[in-house]
């Protein structure tokens, strides 16, 4: 929406979806005084220069008034409804692992189906997208289900109370074994279940809704923005949003025409660098970089700030490495470490795109959600986005093992569990002696519902640990991420595998 800044009163925008949404939504959002979301985990730790100017406020989705109905009297033990195809591929596993271990049929439904159906069920597992607070959670909490959710954190605990209205799980072990419990003991599951419906009914319908809103407008008053800041913050929310749409090409032409009529600013400069390399006009990119990395250039593309310049700083790096240009990569480096001199120039382009993105993640800028990076076409802005572009310079095998020990390292930090499952994969199979390395990926695997595999590579990670005289060290190790290991037995026989408690 345009115009915003014509509104003499109190804006807020109501984010919903963030966890897809987050890489233009953090743009959009500055344009209003509050945002309310469900996720305001994921605005709130942002890095400080991609953060709003007031923290996001927990504001969930509405709950809705059901009757309630005993669990003595439901017919279904668990029931998940939701979207599966190929697009999720998480989710198609978690479907997998519901109906093989535990009978129960994942599907799509409608709206009003979907809550008669929970409305008959005790038990509600779910699974979301990218470890977010989301619609189901409340919805089945809304039919007096027992929701089973993956443990998301402070946003999940500002709408319940998890261990009395929810219960959470880290990885499919631990989902499989509250499953296993609970299905048959539907006494407990109407007590959380209840809890969760009271809590509904009590904080979370729309009318609770409507009388917070109304609280919230009166606490504050709107902000006046500067001349032509909210202009060009619509304009650069509407670049990033088409950024991440299947249209984007089709748009380019409209894309840079509009940030032509933005006045200067490192921001805008930085958007018209990444559509001229995102269009494939090298030529104009190559003159851009040049122009911003001029001796005399001064103004306000760079700052003696390194965190507030480093989003031009970053695209100038990319646009050097895709334009093979490491003189000017390593102009952009210096310019961004200033006087640390002990930090010397990477020297070549594949050094060059690890350096930058171990920079970008230590400035907290590990990935953004919902956007789906092309590593031949997109300009990288976070550190996985940066180590996936290092891969076409990989030189050799030794380079390729600490490209994937780094990548690893990095989707562990994120949210992106189907991604994470491959890049520990290929650590452990670098690895072939480290036990740690081993459990890692069997955790990968548990956490994306891959419940065989995740065994058999905890029961390859202990054989490990055990030859090589660290079994207490690997029981703390796998204890510490839910694997509860009672006791360990010598692999002898078939399927000799430690018991879990």
């Amino acid at each position: 929406m345009s115009g915003l800044e014509e509104l003499d009163c109190p804006k807020i925008f109501w984010a919903l979806d963030s966890h897809l949404n987050l890489f233009w939504q953090r743009w959009y959002g500055r344009l209003f005084d509050l945002v309310l979301t469900p996720h305001p985990n994921l605005f709130n730790s942002l890095p400080a220069a991609w953060r709003l100017r007031n923290d996001a406020r927990p504001f969930a989705m509405p709950g809705f008034g059901r009757a309630w109905r005993s669990h003595a009297q439901r017919r279904q033990t668990a029931a998940f409804v939701g979207v599966i195809d190929q697009n999720r591929p998480r989710r198609s596993r978690f479907a997998q692992f519901l109906q093989q271990r535990h009978h129960v049929d994942a599907r799509p439904l409608s709206f009003q189906a979907m809550l008669d159906l929970y409305d008959d069920t005790r038990i509600l597992p779910n699974e979301s997208i990218c470890r977010e607070f989301n619609f189901r959670i409340m919805e089945g909490a809304s039919c007096g289900c027992c929701v089973l959710t993956e443990d998301i954190g402070e946003d999940l605990h500002a709408h319940f109370e998890p261990g009395k209205e929810v219960l959470t799980y880290r990885h499919a072990l631990e989902l499989d074994e509250l499953l296993s419990f609970f299905s048959v003991r539907p006494a407990l599951t109407e007590k959380i279940g209840q809890a969760a419906q009271r809590r509904v009914q009590m904080n979370h319908l729309p009318e609770h809704r409507a009388s917070e809103l109304i609280r919230i407008f009166r606490s504050f008053s709107a902000r006046t923005c500067a001349p032509g800041e909210s202009e060009r913050i619509f304009a650069l929310a509407c670049v990033q949003w088409a950024r991440g749409n299947p249209a984007y090409r089709k748009h380019l032409p409209s894309l840079a025409a509009l940030l032509e009529r933005q006045d200067i600013h490192h921001d805008v400069t930085a958007m018209r660098l990444r559509l001229l390399l995102e269009s494939g006009r090298m030529e104009d990119a190559r003159n851009l970089l040049s122009e911003i990395l001029a001796p005399e250039s001064c103004g306000p593309d760079f700052s003696p700030d390194a965190e507030a310049s480093l989003d031009i700083h970053t695209v100038c790096a990319v646009a050097a490495l895709r334009l093979g240009d490491l003189p000017a990569f390593q102009a952009c480096w210096r310019r961004q470490h200033g006087k640390k001199t002990e930090l010397p120039a990477p020297a070549n382009l594949f050094q060059g795109c690890l350096a930058w993105a171990d920079m970008l993640a230590r400035a907290g800028r590990l990935c953004q959600p919902g956007f789906q990076f092309d590593p031949a076409r997109d300009c990288p802005e976070s550190a996985l986005e940066m180590f996936l572009m290092a891969e076409q310079w990989i030189p050799d095998e030794e380079n390729r093992r600490l490209w994937v020990r780094k990548m690893t390292e990095c989707c562990d930090k994120t949210p992106l569990l189907s991604l994470a499952v491959n890049c520990n994969a290929r650590r452990s199979l670098d690895a072939p002696e480290d036990w740690r390395a081993s459990l890692d990926y069997a955790l990968a695997c548990l956490r994306s519902f891959r419940l065989e595999e995740g065994l058999a590579e905890v029961e390859a990670a202990y054989g490990l640990a055990r030859n090589a005289g660290q079994e207490a060290e690997f029981r703390l190790a796998a204890d510490r991420q839910g694997i509860r290991c009672t006791r360990f037995t010598t692999p002898t026989g078939p399927r000799s595998f430690p018991t879990f408690s």
